[in-house]
C-alpha cells in the first residue's frame, strides 16, 4: 500500500517538476518575442503594447526616445521610432518661423501607423500631398497614440503638445472611440493643472504587493493567460460581449442599443480642444472615415471581426456615428470632414482596409489623406 502511494507521489512530483520547467521554458520564449509583460491599456492590441507606458496626466503614452520593431500581425513588422514629444517619426524642427506650417494630427492607431512604414503612415501621406501646393516650409507631425479618444487627444493637447505651437490640429474621430472613451472615463480626476487621466499604476497604494504579486506582474507568461482571457474569454465563457466591455464598435451597428448619452460624453471634448487650440492661435479640423464593416463584408476581415465582437449582417447602413459627429462639430463650430461618402463610392472598396486588422490597408491611408489634403487646400485654414 505504501509502495503504491510513494509511487504516486514520486508521479505526482515529476509531473509537477516538469510544469515548472515549461513554465519557465515558455517565459523565456515569450520575453525573447518580446511579449508585452504588462498590459498599459486594455484598449491596445497585444502587439502594441511594448510601445506604451503608463501616464499620469492621459492614461497612458509612447515611450519617448525609443525605436521600436512591431510586428502588427504574423508577418508583418513595421519599425516604430519615437522622438522625445512622444511622436513618431523625425523630432520637430527645433524653431518654427513664420515661413513655417506645421500641422499637428491627432488620433489612434490609424494615424499612428503601427503596421506600416514611417513614410506610408497619414500624417506623412498628407506631407507629401500638401507640399506638392504649398512653397511654404510644411511640417505634418504624426501624434497618434494607440488607444486614443477625443478626451485624451485634449489631454494631451492641454499638458504637453500645444507646445509645439501648431498652425493646425486634425484630430481624427475612430469608430472605436465611443467604447475607448467608456473604459477611460471613469479615471478622470481634477488634478492642480487642470483634468488628468491618471494610470492606475501610478496610483498610490497603501500596502506594497508581496513578492508573490509581484513576480505574476513581472511575468510574461501570466501577461500572456491574462491577454487571452481578456481576448477570447467572453467567447469560451457564452458571456455577451457587452457585459464585459467588449463592443468598443456598438454604435457603428443598424440595430445599436441607444448609446445616444455614452456618445455625447466621447465627443464632447471636441469644443474644449477647438477653445484650447484657437486660444494659441491654430485652428482645429475633425476628420473621420469608416471602418471595414460600415462599407464591405465583415468576411474580408473574419479575424477581426471575430476579435472585435462584430455582430449581425455587414455592411452596416446606420449613419448613426457620422451624423453624431456632424452635430457634435457643428454646434461647437469645427470644421468637420465626413469621408465615408467617399470610402462608399470607391470602384473598389475592400482594397481600402486591411484584411487582417481593424484598419485601413496603405491604399486606405493614402486615399484618406488625399481627401484631408484636398479639403484642406478647398477650406484654407486661414480663412475659417
Amino acid at each position: 500500500m505504501f509502495g503504491r502511494i510513494g509511487g504516486f507521489l514520486r508521479t505526482v512530483l515529476i509531473a509537477l517538476l516538469l510544469l515548472c520547467l515549461l513554465a519557465g521554458l515558455a517565459e523565456l520564449w515569450l520575453r525573447g518575442r518580446g511579449f508585452p509583460i504588462r498590459t498599459i491599456s486594455s484598449q491596445v492590441s497585444d502587439s502594441l503594447q511594448t510601445l506604451l507606458e503608463p501616464s499620469g496626466l492621459y492614461h497612458h503614452r509612447l515611450r519617448p526616445v525609443s525605436r521600436v520593431q512591431v510586428e502588427a500581425v504574423a508577418g508583418r513588422s513595421a519599425e516604430i521610432r519615437i522622438d522625445a514629444a512622444g511622436l513618431r517619426g523625425a523630432a520637430p524642427l527645433a524653431e518654427k518661423t513664420e515661413d513655417d506650417y506645421r500641422i499637428l494630427v491627432l488620433g489612434d492607431e490609424l494615424v499612428l501607423g503601427a503596421a506600416v512604414s514611417e513614410q506610408s503612415t497619414l500624417p506623412q501621406r498628407l506631407q507629401q500631398f500638401l507640399s506638392r501646393v504649398t512653397e511654404m516650409r510644411l511640417e505634418v507631425l504624426n501624434a497618434g497614440l494607440p488607444g486614443d479618444c477625443p478626451q485624451l487627444a485634449l489631454l494631451r493637447y492641454q499638458h504637453g503638445l500645444r507646445k509645439l505651437q501648431p498652425d493646425l490640429v486634425i484630430l481624427h474621430v475612430d469608430m472605436s472611440d465611443v467604447g475607448d472613451d467608456a473604459v477611460y472615463r471613469s479615471l478622470l480626476t481634477q488634478g492642480a493643472d487642470g483634468e488628468v487621466c491618471q494610470h492606475p499604476a501610478l496610483r498610490p497604494v497603501a500596502v506594497a504587493p508581496s513578492r508573490g504579486v509581484q513576480m505574476l506582474r513581472d511575468s510574461a507568461l501570466a501577461g500572456w493567460l491574462l491577454s487571452r482571457v481578456r481576448q477570447d474569454g467572453a467567447e469560451l465563457l457564452a458571456i455577451r460581449a457587452e457585459s464585459c466591455g467588449q463592443q468598443d464598435y456598438g454604435w457603428i451597428m443598424d440595430h445599436a442599443d441607444n448609446l445616444q448619452l455614452q456618445i455625447r460624453h466621447a465627443l464632447a471634448p471636441i469644443e474644449a480642444l477647438r477653445k484650447c487650440v484657437e486660444a494659441d492661435g491654430g485652428r482645429l479640423l475633425v476628420t473621420t472615415c469608416p471602418v471595414v464593416w460600415q462599407v464591405v463584408d465583415g468576411s474580408h476581415c473574419p479575424q477581426a471581426t471575430r476579435r472585435c465582437r462584430i455582430r449581425g449582417a455587414t455592411p452596416f447602413r446606420s449613419r448613426l456615428p457620422f451624423q453624431s459627429l456632424a452635430a457634435v462639430c457643428a454646434e461647437s463650430e469645427v470644421r468637420f470632414l465626413d469621408s465615408s461618402p467617399r470610402f462608399l463610392k470607391d470602384a473598389e472598396p475592400a482594397r481600402l482596409f486591411d484584411s487582417e486588422l481593424p484598419g485601413l490597408s496603405e491604399r486606405g491611408l493614402a486615399f484618406y489623406a488625399r481627401l484631408i489634403a484636398d479639403y484642406i487646400v478647398a477650406n484654407p485654414p486661414q480663412q475659417w
